[in-house]
């Protein structure tokens, strides 16, 4: 699929709708909301396009997150399963915040918040897309 076409379908989503409510939330404004969440999409993208094409699960600097992630729904008691998953969402909530603070120059704090607030609608819509 193409990026361009993503980042459309996306934000006329159901599941881009409720990632704007999420941002406005947040006390982002309609305008920045969109501009962000089609940032969100653009990074989601790329991310699965490299993991389709990369020979490692975690890409080249994605550990962290992702054992971040792990680890916190292993404590929670989420069982190993739903951990997994959760390591893979916090893997590209990472990477949505690092594109969120150098494309659009957000502060870290804001771009963290935002990808947090984003990425697990985006990851809804990613299931539901190619499920």
């Amino acid at each position: 699929m193409e990026m361009q076409q993503l980042v459309s379908e996306f934000l006329a989503s159901e599941h881009g709708g409720q990632a704007a409510q999420a941002l406005a939330d947040q006390g982002i404004n309609a305008d920045d909301a969109q501009q962000m969440l089609g940032q969100v999409a653009e990074t989601a993208h790329a991310h699965v396009e490299e993991q389709s094409s990369s020979s490692g699960l975690l890409g080249d600097h994605a550990g962290k997150s992702f054992f971040a992630a792990f680890a916190a729904g292993l404590v929670r008691g989420d069982g190993f399963v739903k951990s997994l998953t959760e390591g893979g969402e916090g893997v590209l909530t990472g990477r949505v915040a690092e594109s969120l603070a150098e494309k659009m120059g957000l502060d870290p704090g804001m771009a963290a918040t935002v990808a947090a607030a984003a990425t697990p609608y985006m990851v809804a819509f990613l299931k539901e897309k190619f499920a």
